[in-house]
C-alpha cells in the first residue's frame, strides 16, 4: 500500500482521470453557459395561404397628354329668311391648337391574387369623376374660342391590369415591379363648345412600381405608382357659337395620345 506499485496505484490513476475528465466537462458546460446562442433570424411576412388581397387609398392622376384638334370650316346654306352657319368640307387640322385634361383625385380599389409568394396579378379601378377638356393655343384667322374655353368635360375610366413581381427578402418591407395594358373608355361625355361628344375605346400600356409595408400576416399600407400611355379620339357633331345662333351643325375630332402619371397610397389586406 505504500509503494507506488502497491494495490492503491491504479485505483489513484483512474480516479485522477475522472476528475480531469470532470473538471473538463464543467468548463465547457460553463463556456456554452456565458456564450448564448445566437437569435434566429425573423421569418419574412408572406401572402397567406388563400392568395387574394385588396388594397384601397386615395388615387391621384396627372393627367399629362397631347392633342390635336380638327374641324370642318364654317359656311353658310341658304335657308328661308336668310342663310345659316353650317360645317362644310373635310375636317383639317386647326394649326396652332390643342386641348389639355384637368387632374383627377378620387377614392382607388385594387384587387389581386397571388399565384407565388413573389407573382401576383391585380387590376385597379377608381371611384368616376369628370375631367374638363379646354381649348389651348390663340385664336386662329377664321375665328374660334379663346383659350381656357371648355370644349366638354369627360368621364374617363382607365383599368390598369398587370403582372407584378414582389421582393419578400426584406421583410415586412416588400417592395415590386408590375407591367401590363390599359383599357380605356369614357363612361359618358357632357357638352361644352362642342356638343355631341363621345370618345372611342382604346387600349394602352402601363408600368407601376411601389410597396407594401405589412404590419402582420393580413394588415400592412402601400404606396403605388404607376406611367401609363394610351392614345383615344373623340368625335363631335356641333359647336355651340352661343347666342342668337347656338348650336351650329359642324362636325369636329379631337386626337389625344394621354401619357397620365397616377399615384395611390391606402391600406393593404391579404386573405
Amino acid at each position: 500500500m505504500t509503494g507506488p506499485n502497491g494495490p492503491m496505484g491504479p485505483l489513484k490513476a483512474c480516479v485522477s482521470t475522472c476528475a480531469v475528465f470532470a473538471l473538463s466537462l464543467g468548463a465547457a458546460r460553463a463556456a456554452d453557459v456565458s456564450s448564448p446562442a445566437p437569435a434566429p433570424e425573423p421569418a419574412p411576412i408572406l401572402p397567406s395561404l388563400s392568395g387574394w388581397y385588396v388594397k384601397a387609398g386615395a388615387l391621384g392622376v396627372w393627367s399629362r397628354s397631347s392633342s390635336n384638334l380638327y374641324s370642318q370650316a364654317l359656311g353658310e346654306v341658304a335657308v328661308p329668311g336668310g342663310f345659316l352657319p353650317v360645317g362644310v368640307g373635310p375636317q383639317l387640322q386647326i394649326p396652332g391648337r390643342n386641348a389639355s385634361y384637368s387632374n383627377i383625385y378620387t377614392v382607388g380599389v385594387v384587387g389581386g391574387y397571388y399565384f407565388t409568394p413573389n407573382w401576383s396579378m391585380e387590376v385597379e379601378g377608381g371611384f368616376p369623376v369628370w375631367s374638363d377638356v379646354r381649348v389651348n393655343g390663340p385664336v386662329p384667322p377664321g375665328g374660334g374660342p379663346p383659350a381656357g374655353t371648355l370644349l366638354a368635360k369627360v368621364m374617363p375610366a382607365g383599368i390598369p391590369i398587370t403582372g407584378v413581381y414582389h421582393f419578400t427578402q426584406f421583410g415586412s418591407f416588400q417592395p415590386y415591379l408590375g407591367a401590363g395594358v390599359l383599357p380605356t373608355f369614357a363612361l359618358a361625355v357632357r357638352d361644352g363648345y362642342a356638343t355631341g361628344g363621345s370618345y372611342q375605346p382604346a387600349l394602352g400600356v402601363v408600368v407601376q412600381g411601389g410597396f407594401d409595408f405589412m404590419f402582420n400576416q393580413h394588415w400592412g399600407v402601400f404606396f403605388d405608382a404607376k406611367q401609363s400611355v394610351a392614345s383615344t379620339t373623340g368625335n363631335a357633331s356641333g359647336i355651340n357659337v352661343g347666342p342668337p345662333l347656338g348650336i351650329v351643325s359642324a362636325s369636329s375630332w379631337i386626337k389625344t395620345t394621354a401619357k397620365p402619371v397616377s399615384f395611390m397610397t391606402g391600406l393593404t389586406y391579404r386573405f
